[in-house]
Parts: C-alpha cells; structure tokens; sequence
C-alpha cells in the first residue's frame, strides 16, 4: 500500500491496496466519502452504513437504528474479509469505538487496515450537501466537522496500516491499484467449514420438503454397543408376571371321597328340577364322580359334612342303594 506520483501528472496519486483488507473511508457527511467510492470501486466491494440503514429499517436517514445498521455492516465485512474479498467501508468513522472494531477485525483475519481521511472544508460540504436530494443540514454537519479536527489527530495512534489524507482537489487524481494476496484462514473463521462438521450433514433439500427424497434414519455402527449395563455386570432376571388369580390348591379329601381334579372351576349349572319322593335332598351338581361304597368302619371313623358326604343315587321306593334294609 503505496502512494506514487506519476512523472507527468504531479497532482496524481496512485494507491496500492492488497486484497483481501479492510479500507475505512473517514469524514464529516458531503465531503465527497461516497462519489469516490463509487468512482474507484465496484458496487460489490462497498458496504455503506446509508445502505445499510435503508435494509434495516427501510429509511436511510432515520438514526434511531444506527446499532442494528452497523451491526450489518461489521457482518458483512467480517463474511467478505473470510472469502478474502475487498471490503470497502463507506461511513463517518469519526468515533474511536467504530474504528476500533475494524482494526480488531483486520487483526483477526491478519489483514491490512487502511483508511482515508477526507479534508474538505466546512463550507464546501455545506455546498455539497444543499445540492443533494437528501440533506442532513448544516448543524449536522458543523458538528460532525468539530469532531473530524480531533478524528485527524487521534488516528495516527490507532494503529492504522496506512493513512492516505485526501483533500479537495485529490478525489479526483486517485487511482486505486488492487493485489490479490490471498490469507490462509484459521479454524473457525468464517467461510471456512468447521472442524468438528462433516460431509454427511443433511442438506436442506433432504429434510422432507418436496424438493427431493427425505433423509432415511442412520442405524448405529455395529462395533457400537447398544445402551445397556456394562459387560462386567450381571444382566437384571426377567420373571414373568404371575396371573392375577391363581387356581385353588385341592382340599384334603377324607377316605371314600373323590379327588379334586386342580384346574380351573367348571361353570356352575343352573340347578335341575328337584327329585319328587321321600330320600335325602337332591345332588345339585352335575353327574356325580364314580364313588366307592364306603367300608363300615370309615363310616365310624370319619366325621362327615353334609358338604362332604356324596350321597347316593335315590330308587323310586325312595330307598338309598347300597344299604341293607332287611
């Protein structure tokens, strides 16, 4: 970054520029900051606060969003200095605080710094300023005037790669030499894919939006173990869940009885018409078992239930089968 005169032309000026770097246009507002930019510069390259304003709140002269402008500018250019693109910064610049971030920036990217210093008088901006469509007023500009005396010294500490001081009959002599020096970006710079992401990430057209086939689910590696307890534990026993009622265990049955079969109950059956005649009271369950006669001396022995004893079969005389009647 260099400024050279040619032998012919004394009053020309020729500056140097490496891209990618970061060149900061300071000055009051109708000094002629944008008319130069737009002379020597693509429109590309240029990312004006003005601009800027207009895409945020859709007026350029309202001030009220000056942190959300900027905020688009310094994105802009950080994307821009990533891709190792010329970035062109058309605003006042006359804080300490707005030059500081674009110093922090270019030290970042390690990229050089530059800015012009537009020195026009005060009366010569007004001019420039009643013959444009928009007007910010001379109050504006008296003010913004004040703070650039100071901006001029204040600067030269800064820490700027290069200061090139233009005046009023400088705009027009400058021409703007640019040489391409591309910057190895480190991890995590912008541009650059980070370290941690890896090809197989979904593209947008993948996530089942119609533009082309959704993304099938990723099955798990097979060297990969399945969540679980660790090898050296014990696998938890899986019991099977006991039947919410169990069968009843059979009752001791005396000698003579018939055994009860374990196994579900069979459905009780409405009871049958009663047996006419004198005799016991009718068997009510369904056909009896086979039952042994029991033996004389079982009948002394055992106590009897009427819910226990089976009684026989009733004759037609009413007369118990089994017992002697003589």
């Amino acid at each position: 970054m260099t400024q050279e005169q040619t032998p012919n032309e004394s009053k020309e000026k020729r500056v140097r520029l490496i891209r990618p770097s970061v060149v900061l246009l300071c000055g009051p507002a109708a000094c002629g900051k944008s008319t130069f930019a737009r002379r020597l510069f693509r429109p590309t390259q240029i990312i004006s606060s003005d601009w800027a304003r207009a895409r945020v709140c859709d007026d350029e002269r309202d001030q009220r969003f000056q942190t959300q402008a900027f905020a688009l500018v310094h994105y802009l250019a950080e994307l821009r200095v990533g891709l190792n693109r010329l970035c062109v910064v058309d605003s006042t610049a006359l804080t300490q605080h707005h030059r500081k971030e674009y110093l922090e920036l270019a030290r970042r990217f390690q990229v050089p710094c530059v800015v012009f210093v537009f020195d026009v008088p005060l009366e010569k901006c007004v001019e420039r300023d009643r013959s444009r469509s928009r007007t910010v007023g001379r109050p504006v500009i008296e003010r913004q005037h004040l703070a650039f005396g100071q901006t001029k010294t204040d600067i030269r500490q800064e820490g700027f790669d290069e200061i090139i001081e233009l005046g009023e009959d400088d705009m027009d002599n400058v021409q703007i030499e640019i040489i391409f020096r591309p910057i190895s970006q480190p991890p995590g710079m912008p541009g650059r894919r980070p370290q941690g992401e890896t090809r197989h990430t979904p593209r947008p057209w993948q996530q089942g939006t119609g533009r082309g086939p959704a993304v099938r689910e990723a099955k798990p590696p097979s060297h990969v173990h399945p969540p679980g307890p660790s090898r050296g534990q014990a696998k938890p026993e899986v019991r099977p869940e006991s039947s919410p009622s169990k069968a009843p265990s059979a009752p001791a049955t005396g000698p003579g009885q018939a055994p009860n079969v374990a196994g579900p109950p069979a459905p009780v059956e409405a009871p049958s018409a009663p047996v006419t005649g004198p005799g016991p009271a009718p068997n009510v369950a369904g056909p009896p078992a086979p039952v042994e006669p029991p033996s004389s001396s079982a009948q002394s022995t055992a106590p009897t239930t009427p819910s226990e004893t089976a009684t026989p079969p009733a004759t037609p005389q009413g007369k118990p089968i089994g017992q002697n009647h003589s």
